[in-house]
C-alpha cells in the first residue's frame, strides 16, 4: 500500500512552511524583520528552527502513515519529534530525506540525480539541533550551576544552509519501497515525483 494523495500533499505543505520560517529566519539575519532586541531576535530564530524539526518530522510521518499507523494505533497523538524519528526509524530506517544534487539527464535520457556528499542536516544534525532549541527556549534556573552558554556545532546561517540543501532536491523512500524526488523551488508550489 503507498501513499494517499493527501499523505503527498501534506508532505508537500509542510516543505512549503519549511520554506516559509526559513525566509523568516533569514528576514532577522539581514535584519529586515526583529524585536530590536539580540537576545528576543536568537530566541525568534531558534522558534522557528524548532518548528523546523517539528515539521521535517511531521512531514516523514506523512510519508510513512501506513504503516505506522499499524504499528502505532494513537499515531495522531504523537508530537515529539526526536521521540517520532526514532519510531519512524523503527519501520523504515530509510525514512529520513536523502539530499540530492542537481539532476542531470544521461545519454540514454534518464533523468539522474546524484547524491550529495555533505553538507546538509543530518540525522544527529537534527537531534543536536532539537537539543539546542530546547535550551534557547527553556529559561534556565537562576540557582543552576550549569554553565549558561548554549552551544552549538554551527552558527545560525550555516544550520539554514545545512537545511535547504538537505530538502531544496530529496528524495523519500516510503517503507513498501516506493520512492519520492521532492523539488522545493524558491517560489511556488513544491513538486513530488515517483522514482525506481
Amino acid at each position: 500500500m503507498s501513499a494517499t494523495p493527501s499523505d503527498i500533499q501534506i508532505y508537500c505543505d509542510y516543505m512549503v512552511e519549511v520554506r516559509t520560517r526559513i525566509a523568516v529566519v533569514q528576514a532577522i539575519l539581514e535584519g529586515r524583520i526583529g524585536t530590536g532586541i539580540e537576545g528576543c531576535n536568537n530566541e525568534l530564530i531558534f522558534l522557528q528552527f524548532r518548528k523546523i524539526l517539528e515539521v521535517i518530522a511531521f512531514a516523514s510521518l506523512a510519508a510513512n502513515k501506513q504503516k505506522y499507523s499499524q504499528v502505532h494505533a494513537n499515531f495522531a497523538k504523537h508530537w515529539k519529534p526526536e521521540k517520532m524519528l526514532a519510531e519512524l526509524e523503527k519501520i523504515n530506517v530509510n525514512f529520513y530525506p536523502t539530499p540530492l544534487e542537481p539532476m542531470q539527464e544521461l545519454p540514454n535520457g534518464v533523468k539522474h540525480f546524484p547524491l550529495m556528499a555533505d553538507g546538509f542536516m543530518t540525522k544527529n544534525d537534527f537531534v543536536s539541533l532539537y537539543n539546542v532549541c530546547s535550551d534557547v527556549l527553556h529559561k534556565q534556573n537562576p540557582y543552576s550551576e550549569r554553565d549558561p552558554t548554549i552551544y552549538t556545532i554551527y552558527g545560525t546561517p550555516r544550520w539554514v544552509e545545512r537545511i535547504q540543501k538537505l530538502l531544496a532536491c530529496h528524495s523519500v523512500q516510503l517503507e513498501n519501497g516506493y520512492v519520492w524526488v521532492v523539488t522545493i523551488p524558491n517560489e511556488g508550489p513544491v513538486h513530488v515525483a515517483h522514482a525506481h
